[in-house]
């Protein structure tokens, strides 16, 4: 009756366990409400910034592009990050400047969080 009893709760404990793990390796990009959005941005480093690809959003980040760039957006908040190359997320400020005399639109500068 012993064994059963100790066969049945390691089977228990090995079943959560199994099953607690996805939720614990849940990543913040892993649901319906964000997207990689690094196409539309560009290095405020990279002359295309202020010629070609004026348009785009621009980024102050030690990796400019060349790391995903991830935005989460619900119910008008928002929110994005870049992945540095060991896979840690740093959220990015935000921070719109004005680019006509009194047209209204704005262009968003987003800025590295090393911490």
């Amino acid at each position: 009756m012993l064994k059963k009893t100790l066969a049945a709760s390691a089977l228990a404990v090995g079943f959560a366990a199994l099953v607690a793990t996805p939720a614990a390796a849940e990543r913040p990009y892993d649901n319906i409400f964000t997207t990689e959005v690094t196409e539309h941005y560009v290095s405020a480093f990279d002359p295309a910034a202020y010629g070609s690809r004026s348009g785009d959003s621009m980024i102050i980040s030690p990796f400019g592009t060349s790391q995903p760039i991830w935005c989460f957006s619900f119910h008008g908040q928002s929110s994005c990050w870049q992945t540095d190359p060991s896979g840690v997320d740093h959220t990015l400020g935000s921070v719109q400047i004005p680019t006509g005399s009194s047209s209204g639109s704005f262009r968003t500068i987003a800025i590295y969080n090393p911490f």
